[in-house]
């Protein structure tokens, strides 16, 4: 991502100061802070999984622990309510790059990159009844992401270039704060057969704002879009001991929205998979049940898996 103009640079005798001056260049030009973003905001959707996606350019594992709660009555159908949102999200990414020299050998070496990202994003919004089965969720969005970046460098120029990328590749830093919005809208059916038909869209838009960079190349000011429109069908499997199990059947479709939405190596995916859902009293806490759950992950030039433990109140 950020390695063709120290390619450009990188000849014999080449002043480290060259070197970072056209790092930077490009930095502004393609706008690679804003995109460095997208690992916080990708991190912030509220779905509880620890997933693996891997692309072309990167490398990525992302951890996210959401807590949500609306405050409507289960016996309230027609009431607005509160509802408040909290994600805690963890990213990190790496990538291997083979280095080429103008004018010199065609294996200069390589650069390890690594990021890692850190996120909190809470949400206040309002449940809004649409008949007895359908809810419209508006919600106000802020949060801060902490996102770190060091580079690991091999071969003749190493030293070269480790000097002229301080703070851009290695010891790089962004944080900002995130400002926004969303809506949601859930739809939920009781079949026959004691069969459930959950179906849910959602989409959200934030705003960047960076708050300390270890560079100036790296401060920019950009918004980003996530939509994502979930399906899943659950139905009784039996009882485990006293506590009845159900099976879990489940579709959802990705798309990060954005002029850096491809910064990742990918914008689109789709998640298939099934799980498992204890419904058992016996927990507390005004707990109602423990899902359990895994999918796979394809998509425009991304593939993986995600695992997931929830919660049901």
């Amino acid at each position: 991502m950020l390695l063709a103009p120290m390619a450009r640079a990188q000849t014999a005798g080449a002043d480290p100061q060259a070197i970072r001056d056209a790092v930077r260049q490009q930095l502004k030009a393609e706008d690679i802070g804003h995109g460095f973003e997208t690992l916080g905001v990708f991190g912030g959707t509220p779905d509880a999984s620890a997933a693996r996606y891997s692309s072309d350019k990167i490398t990525l594992h992302g951890y996210k622990l959401p807590i949500t709660h609306s405050f409507r009555d289960k016996d309230d159908t027609d009431g607005v309510a509160p509802y408040l949102e909290v994600t805690l999200g963890y990213e990190s990414a790496w990538q291997d790059t083979a280095l080429a020299s103008v004018g010199g050998p065609a294996d200069a070496g390589q650069v390890k990159q690594s990021y890692k990202s850190y996120s909190a994003l809470g949400g206040f919004g309002l449940d809004i009844p649409v008949g007895p089965s359908t809810t419209i969720r508006p919600v106000a969005l802020g949060g801060y992401t902490r996102i770190r970046g060091s580079g690991e460098f091999s071969g003749t120029d190493a030293d070269l270039l480790r000097e002229s990328t301080g703070g851009i590749l290695t010891s790089m830093r962004i944080d900002s704060f995130l400002a926004g919005g969303g809506v949601e809208v859930q739809h939920d059916r009781a079949l026959p057969d004691d069969l459930r038909l959950h179906l849910m869209g959602r989409f959200s838009e934030f705003a960047d704002i960076p708050n300390r960079v270890s560079d100036p190349s790296l401060e920019t000011t950009g918004s980003f879009g996530f939509a994502t429109v979930n399906a899943q069908l659950d139905g009784p499997l039996g009882h485990l001991f006293a506590d009845d199990l159900r099976w879990i059947a489940f579709g959802r479709g990705n798309i990060l929205i954005g002029a850096q939405q491809a910064f990742l190596g990918f914008d689109k995916f789709l998640e298939v998979g099934g799980g498992l859902e204890v419904m058992t009293p016996h927990i507390g806490y005004g707990v109602e049940g423990v899902t359990l759950r895994g999918s796979a992950i394809v998509g425009n030039g991304v593939r993986g898996w995600t695992v997931g433990l929830g919660l049901a109140f």
